[in-house]
């Protein structure tokens, strides 16, 4: 049996121990090579660190503790007079400014702390370490583990960091990663809301078990890592054997659905983890396909409507986008000298695509970022840029709503005329791959 169809329940549960420290001998060599720490003057960390301040200068609304906008958006809700960010762009946007202090240690140290302390607000008291889509009220039940996944992810990016390492930091982590452990669900994969048992998706399965991986990487607390190893790697096996597609990228779920960017992207990063913790040859192999095909502008990731393959870029949005950056980015990083071709392709394609939000996706009076990566969804503006960069003259817009403003007023008008929402989840997405593309030499 080759190493890449190993499973969990066929390795020895004693090898955990010998894969506990591979994972800290291959950690800790990494630590010293350039590419896992931010390029201090590479233009994609100056460009992060200028927008994550105004992520925080635009949408951070001190006297609620909350991320706000002027008038309602696709992510916000009306919190009674006040239009407040949902959790999903709450934990994106803390992520964006985890990144920028990475590269700027000490710049965000007070705004991490207290958006982190925020997100209180969210938790629920009745799941105890699960945290609401919305702020938690009795009754509300509206839980997503692909949320907490990130919530988690963010505690222990936060605990990483030397400037904003608090132990309870690591304790939330380790009390919400216990709890996705309950979400794996008996015909394989993730479940991605406590109240639809039918949706098992890549997006929570893949980032679960980079949760549980993070975690195991620093000792695993009362969990302990091999538990969170073995279920990295049920989940990691899982969204290899059922939801690839024949085109070799991932798909959303067991349903089926689009292939989105972060699918393919976070499923790197996890195959780059485990291979890092327990060294098998499969993992770094199977990364080396998703990378491979992440960057193969004739399949799904692409824009394929787009005639001109020179100029097409991947198709979703700046908040999916992130997790495929940083996919490519720790696969770039990490097997540069296993696979140098590869490497160096992953790393040209994800500073093309940063060249192209930076010229195209920009605001030019106020600096902020759009949500989408097709120029023809956002703007009529963006679709005149369209054609003069890829030649498609006959391409006609197909405005997104999701880039307008969502109040009342605004509704009543033609989507056209609605102005244009610079959003958190888009801001905070753009920052975040900006800053994790810095790590790479230019």
């Amino acid at each position: 049996m080759s190493l890449c169809n190993i499973r969990v329940s066929s390795v020895p549960r004693t090898s955990y121990n010998i894969m506990t420290l591979r994972w800290l001998k291959h950690t800790l060599s990494r630590r010293s090579r350039r590419t896992t720490a931010p390029e201090p003057h590479n233009p994609f960390t100056l460009e992060g660190l200028r927008l994550s301040h105004s992520l925080w200068a635009h949408f951070w609304f001190s006297p609620r503790q909350h991320f706000c906008t002027v008038r309602a958006s696709w992510e916000t809700v009306d919190g009674g007079g006040w239009n407040g960010y949902t959790l999903w762009p709450f934990i994106i946007a803390i992520e964006a400014l985890l990144e920028a202090e990475a590269a700027s240690p000490g710049s965000f140290t007070q705004q991490i702390h207290a958006s982190l302390n925020a997100l209180e607000k969210f938790r629920s008291r009745s799941l105890k370490h699960a945290y609401c889509a919305w702020l938690w009220f009795e009754g509300n039940n509206d839980v997503y583990y692909d949320d907490n996944a990130q919530v988690a992810i963010a505690f222990l990016r936060a605990y990483s960091l030397p400037s904003t390492r608090r132990h309870s930091y690591l304790s939330s982590a380790t009390s919400i990663t216990s709890w996705l452990l309950t979400g794996w669900d008996s015909r394989g994969g993730m479940r991605w809301h406590i109240s639809k048992p039918d949706a098992r998706n890549a997006c929570t399965t893949n980032l679960s078990a980079i949760a549980a991986l993070k975690l195991a990487a620093v000792g695993g607390e009362w969990i302990g890592p091999r538990p969170l190893l073995e279920f990295a790697e049920r989940c990691a096996e899982w969204v290899w054997t059922e939801l690839r597609e024949g085109s070799g990228l991932i798909k959303d779920g067991a349903g089926g659905g689009p292939t989105w960017t972060y699918n393919t992207g976070a499923a790197i990063y996890t195959q780059v983890l485990l291979w890092q913790a327990n060294g098998r040859e499969g993992h770094k192999e199977r990364a080396r396909q998703l990378a491979e095909v992440s960057c193969d502008r004739g399949k799904g990731l692409f824009d394929g409507s787009n005639p001109c393959v020179q100029e097409r870029y991947w198709w979703d949005s700046m908040f999916f986008m992130q997790l495929l950056v940083e996919g490519l980015v720790e696969f770039s990083c990490a097997l540069e000298e296993v696979y140098p071709d590869m490497a160096r392709k992953a790393g040209e394609e994800v500073k093309r695509h940063m060249l192209y939000i930076m010229k195209y996706m920009k605001g030019r009076e106020d600096g902020l970022y759009v949500r989408n990566l097709r120029m023809y969804v956002v703007s009529v503006k963006h679709v005149e840029m369209y054609r003069t960069l890829t030649g498609d003259i006959g391409r006609k817009p197909e405005l997104d709503e999701s880039e307008r403003w969502g109040d009342a007023e605004s509704l009543k008008l033609p989507v056209e005329k609605r102005g244009v929402c610079k959003t958190l989840l888009g801001n905070g997405g753009a920052a975040r791959s900006l800053l994790i593309a810095g790590r790479l030499q230019q």
